[in-house]
């Protein structure tokens, strides 16, 4: 009997949107090295259509670096090795070719596959250049001269809508076979700040990770997933029902429509696997009037489900609604949110614990999170009394000479998992925003050894008990992706010693916790962090420790 059929028969699921697969695959991927290096792969393998929506792109931004790209000299055991990891994965001779001689930026990428007789398409959205993170005249200038159909969705505009709506999707589909879906933009925003590809190290500096200053920049934590499977027609759907709502209201060429494309064939799977979505009132035709609130709908369930312990890993954690101007003052509450809240507070209440991974330094809204711990944890109090309510921040130190250093990692995540059985992925937020004003797609799973396995990865990169190279195998083997057996045998050998270490749930928020202390001593001693684990300490606990807090900026790195 499949895993599935053994499953609780709790409503986990969003209703009316999308349908609940039992024919497909997901593989969760941490960071965007581990994203990038899969997504590249699969581009340069497509033999028929790519499309991608982005929040934000940058075409000139490398997709592979390094090691990954080039390993050693020609004949040496290291670029042998890659080679045979290439070829493994499915790559010709002229793909691999191709890899090993060009840099792997988006622009390279992506025209080179259209030079091949893949149609590229690329809808990207037309930010305000008040607000935007990146110039979407430029990008689109930058595709379009290698041949990609480039649109800049502007959807979001008009007075109807939320004033800071933004369209936040970050999907691609390749060949109607595979789509990728998560919390990262293949972006590296204006300022040279925060470029989307890192490692799992999170090295306080790296020559591979670019910025236009004498600084690399603050490191970047995300996660994604890659669908195969029927499920990866619901990501190609929502992409073609999206661009082809701005070809038709804008009265251009038919020509430029997407049309449908077959079905995958289904697939052996142990997973129930859901694609959701948020679409805002008044932004696309073909939603109701109302707009869609599926992700909503998808953690309202969730949380009401949890019996034993909740994980999330998100930018925010805001209860208010926010309209651009970060003070808790000037309150509206959000309503999807406000479940949310009530859920997890429920949850706490009939002894679930909640463990949850926030950035220091949001770009907006620290006091909006903070309000909302207080509110959570004063809906529990007995579970806040008790240690069941744990909140932890990111950050790398220097290691250097002299005095250390120390910056907050960026944890740009939208991770949630519950009772190590229902997890999701995607690009939304625990906000207004993600449940209801953003265009927004995450894609849900459940199933025990993905939820665990997801787990399980995330708090290895976070305690550091894992090397670099085999956090990807360790997901590749979670997800039944193709890797050469020795690998293969490898990464299983370290997922049981994982399983070992951080199976139980609870053990594991136990060394998180010693773990996150431990750093809190080591930083005011001004000594190397050991993993990137903090305690997140609101403005007055970061006072009352004694520590430079900044009303926008957090603790861990003051300007």
């Amino acid at each position: 009997m499949s895993a599935h059929n053994e499953q609780p028969v709790n409503n986990w699921w969003a209703e009316g949107d999308t349908p609940v697969h039992a024919d497909s695959h997901v593989t969760y991927l941490v960071d965007a090295h581990s994203a990038f290096l899969s997504m590249c792969r699969h581009f340069l393998m497509a033999r028929k259509y790519i499309y991608i929506a982005a929040w934000g792109l940058t075409p000139l931004m490398e997709l592979v670096r390094g090691a990954d790209q080039r390993a050693g000299p020609d004949g040496s055991p290291e670029q042998e090795a890659l080679l045979a990891e290439l070829r493994t994965e499915g790559l010709q001779e002229a793909e691999i070719d191709f890899w090993c001689t060009h840099d792997l930026t988006v622009q390279a990428v992506l025209g080179s596959m259209v030079s091949k007789g893949v149609e590229v398409k690329a809808l990207i959205w037309a930010s305000s250049e008040l607000f935007s993170h990146y110039d979407p005249k430029a990008a689109h200038e930058e595709l379009t001269q290698v041949g990609v159909s480039c649109i800049l969705d502007d959807s979001s505009h008009g007075i109807l809508h939320h004033p800071i709506e933004s369209l936040h999707q970050k999907i691609a589909v390749v060949d109607g076979t595979h789509a990728f879906v998560g919390g990262i933009d293949m972006l590296i925003e204006l300022n040279g700040d925060y470029d989307r590809w890192d490692t799992h190290s999170h090295h306080y500096s790296s020559p591979m990770r670019r910025n236009q200053g004498d600084r690399t920049p603050h490191n970047w934590h995300d996660a994604h997933a890659v669908i195969e499977g029927p499920a990866v027609g619901d990501v190609e759907l929502n992409f073609r029902q999206r661009w082809n709502d701005v070809v038709q209201r804008h009265e251009w060429d038919n020509q430029l429509l997407v049309p449908e494309h077959p079905l995958p064939p289904p697939l052996e799977s142990t997973s129930l696997v859901q694609v959701a979505r948020t679409i805002p009132a008044h932004t696309y035709s073909f939603a109701p009037v109302h707009g869609i609130q599926d992700i909503a709908q998808l953690y309202a369930n969730a949380l009401s489900n949890a019996q034993h312990f909740v994980y999330l890993e998100n930018q925010y954690f805001w209860i208010h609604a926010f309209y651009g101007i970060d003070h808790t003052l000037l309150r509206i509450d959000s309503p999807d949110m406000e479940r949310n809240l009530h859920a997890l507070a429920a949850a706490l209440r009939r002894g679930t614990t909640v463990a949850m991974v926030l950035p220091d330094h949001p770009n907006v809204g620290r006091d909006f999170t903070d309000a909302g711990l207080a509110r959570l944890r004063k809906e529990a109090p007995e579970a806040a009394a008790q240690g069941r309510i744990q909140v932890f921040c990111l950050a790398a130190s220097s290691e250097g000479e002299g005095e250390e250093g120390y910056r907050p990692i960026y944890v740009h995540a939208k991770v949630a998992i519950v009772d190590d059985l229902w997890s999701t992925v995607g690009s939304a937020n625990l906000n207004n925003r993600g449940m209801r004003d953003d265009t927004e797609l995450n894609v849900a799973t459940l199933n025990a050894e993905l939820a665990r396995g997801l787990r399980m990865l995330l708090w290895a990169e976070h305690l550091e008990l894992i090397g670099e190279e085999s956090m990807l195998t360790v997901a590749r083997h979670l997800g039944h992706q193709r890797q050469r057996l020795s690998v293969d045998e490898r990464a299983a050998g370290l997922l049981q010693s994982l399983q070992e270490t951080l199976g139980d749930p609870l053990g594991g928020l136990q060394l998180m916790i010693e773990r996150a202390q431990d750093n809190l001593r080591r930083f005011k001693a001004k000594q190397p962090l050991v993993g990137h684990l903090l305690p997140y300490l609101t403005g007055k606990e970061a006072k009352q420790q004694g520590l430079n807090f900044h009303e926008e900026h957090g603790w861990v790195e003051v300007p």
